[in-house]
């Protein structure tokens, strides 16, 4: 990991500050940490950073298990902000997706290329549902009157502030709790439309009943202008940090394993002084900041007998997003020649997304001959520079229950039961099936293939059942029902995709915020001016 600028070794065991996890959240809270001066040690128990940022080879091919896209890289973009405000946008290059397409939706034989920005996606929808014109028109302006409120409350910090953050978010207060559900009842009529509109869910992991329909707006809007590729893979992304942090004298520890978060009392109750490691060393903090799960913070390393009885009873109650597993392909097939293109596929048999997701959470799901839906990327056209030798390399989800794989947890990676692997190849031709779909003839030419699990996630990145996206945002597990930033225990802070938000642009404007916190300012704030530019190449450029 020499040319990740890695160091190996602790100088001293004193640090201002300790993060627990190299996700996009630990990171983005330990860079401006690290700039304002203060003495920061990044620990991640894997042997690379990144979290689910991070990428791994397989036969000399190139997969990102977290990674698929990214929004708001563009000219104003939240993300290109964060980048260049960092200063890691130097170390960092951006592909644009297939503007006319960066979407392509397909239920059953039905077809719909999301194009970028809002206006072409808008006038796209309205030409092919005339009769839907007004709704679709009112949905999208929704859309984007709540994003523009979702910063609001982050950047919140005087009282002067606070007093007006009912009317800075009153369209997020009227329509933001409502289900995705009942605001496409309320303004669509097609079926097929409502399908359309809510296949971003695969973005969080929920049915249109069940998210809030604040989360759901986040989603759209984060890639309304389109979407985008690191070259490079996810692993881009933490690399340009781990430069950057570096550059601080910030310390980042990879294969170690934090066991414990030794905490003290307090005039508040208890209060987090530091880190015991598997192999007993003891690191001391002014701060910890976890960016591991609630349950691993609290349930393993804090120790339950330190918290309240509120914050066990929130612990008990809390449900994660659901599974999934990925299928890593490599083709020799000519997928320029077959009219595929750098855009993300989603396929479903069925507009019906209740039954879908009901499917995917139940154990039956592993019976099936051929899944009911996919999320597919081909990235080596996503990013040209892993285009080798004529082979493509694709990478596929389906959504899963956890308890299809519970019975094996306390398994070893390489060492799993022959009963395992076989449901790996059965789940791997269930899914190929679908691909066929999408990609006619996939099964007679491939090159390579593999197939992950939510035990591969518990193993690789410590996800909490394998979830994909930390904890549901349901209504009573969003915003101030969240699990909090700031936790009970003194000095002792989360980020990542289980408190502010989640996907890549949650869990860094979870990091920032924490970072915000402990510099007493807001978010905004830690972007300077570095003169960097993020160098963001065009579709039609490559």
């Amino acid at each position: 990991m020499a040319d990740c600028g890695c160091v190996q070794a602790v100088t001293t065991t004193d640090a201002d500050v300790i993060v627990i996890g190299s996700g996009a959240g630990g990171l983005s809270a330990a860079l401006p940490l690290a700039q304002a001066g203060k003495r920061v040690i990044v620990i991640e128990q894997h042997n690379v950073p990144g979290g689910l940022c991070h990428s791994f080879k397989e036969n000399g091919y190139r997969f990102s298990p977290g990674i698929h896209y990214v929004g708001q890289i563009g000219d104003g973009g939240f993300m290109r902000g964060v980048y260049e405000g960092l200063g890691v946008a130097n170390d960092l290059t951006f592909y644009e997706m297939n503007p006319d397409g960066y979407e392509h939706i397909r239920i059953g034989g039905d077809a719909f290329d999301m194009p970028s920005g809002k206006e072409a996606t808008v006038e796209r929808f309205q030409q092919r549902f005339p009769s839907q014109a007004r709704g679709i028109e009112d949905y999208f302006s929704l859309v984007e009157r709540i994003c523009s409120e979702l910063p609001v409350v982050p950047e919140t910090r005087s009282f002067l502030d606070f007093l007006t953050v009912p009317y800075r978010t009153r369209h997020m207060g009227r329509y933001g709790l409502y289900s995705l559900k009942r605001i496409l009842d309320d303004r669509i009529s097609d079926p097929l439309l409502k399908a359309f509109l809510s296949m971003q869910c695969g973005d969080h992991g929920l049915p249109p009943s069940k998210t809030p329909f604040a989360l759901h707006a986040a989603v759209v809007g984060h890639y309304l202008n389109g979407g985008y590729y690191p070259k490079g893979g996810g692993r881009a992304i933490p690399r340009a940090f781990v430069r950057a942090l570096r550059k601080h004298h910030a310390q980042l520890l990879l294969s170690t394993n934090v066991v414990k978060i030794l905490t003290e009392a307090s005039s508040k109750g208890r209060a987090a002084v530091g880190v015991q490691l598997a192999d007993g060393q003891e690191l001391r903090a002014h701060k910890i900041i976890s960016n591991a799960s609630p349950h691993i913070t609290y349930d393993n390393l804090v120790g339950r007998e330190h918290i309240s009885s509120k914050l066990r009873k929130k612990l008990d109650s809390a449900t994660y997003t659901t599974s999934a597993v990925v299928l890593y392909l490599a083709t020799d097939l000519d997928l320029h020649a077959m009219a595929l293109d750098s855009g993300n596929y989603w396929y479903a048999k069925s507009p019906d997304f209740e039954a879908y997701y009901s499917q995917s959470r139940s154990s039956t799901i592993a019976e099936v001959d051929e899944v009911p839906g996919v999320f597919l990327g081909v990235t080596s056209m996503k990013d040209p520079t892993s285009f080798r030798n004529g082979h493509h390399v694709i990478e596929a989800v389906n959504f899963i229950s956890y308890d299809v794989f519970r019975c094996w947890r306390n398994t070893q990676v390489g060492e799993r039961p022959e009963e395992y692997r076989a449901l790996k190849r059965k789940l791997t031709a269930a899914m190929l099936k679908t691909i066929e779909n999408i990609i006619p003839g996939i099964s007679d030419h491939i090159l390579y293939s593999d197939l992950s699990t939510p035990l591969s996630s518990e193993h690789y990145v410590q996800s909490t059942q394998g979830a994909c996206y930390g904890t549901e945002k349901t209504l009573r597990q969003i915003g101030p029902f969240s699990f909090h930033n700031r936790s009970e225990i003194e000095n002792l802070y989360l980020c990542g995709a289980s408190t502010t938000a989640h996907g890549l642009s949650g869990s860094t404007s979870s990091g920032l915020g924490v970072a915000s916190m402990l510099l007493s300012c807001r978010p905004s704030e830690l972007l300077k001016d570095t003169g960097q530019k993020l160098n963001v190449v065009s579709r039609s450029a490559i």
